[in-house]
């Protein structure tokens, strides 16, 4: 199971990803911009998750399932419960 001290301070996450693994599990948090319209965009973090054992880079998109977090420290807590009952399921199935 995932603490919060184990994913990096908001500041981190501006200039870099962070991808870890639990069980079968793994995990992924980003920076992205999501545009809002034609002028505007927000920036946001986006976790994804997927069975191991290939990197994120290796694996069909398709078997990635991703969610939106707020670009602050409530939208890391937010990620970190996520991927705690993601991986809670997936480490559970046979």
């Amino acid at each position: 199971m995932l603490e919060r001290m184990q994913l990096f301070p908001l500041n981190f996450y501006k200039k870099a990803k962070f991808n870890g693994s639990m069980g079968k599990m793994n995990y992924r948090l980003a920076k992205e911009e999501k545009k809002t319209d034609e002028e505007n965009s927000e920036t946001i973090l986006v976790g994804s998750i997927w069975e191991g054992p290939f990197i994120y880079d290796k694996i069909p998109q398709e078997k990635i399932k991703k969610r939106e977090f707020p670009f602050a420290e409530e939208g890391i807590c937010q990620a970190m419960d996520w991927f705690n009952e993601e991986g809670e399921k997936m480490n559970r199935e046979v």
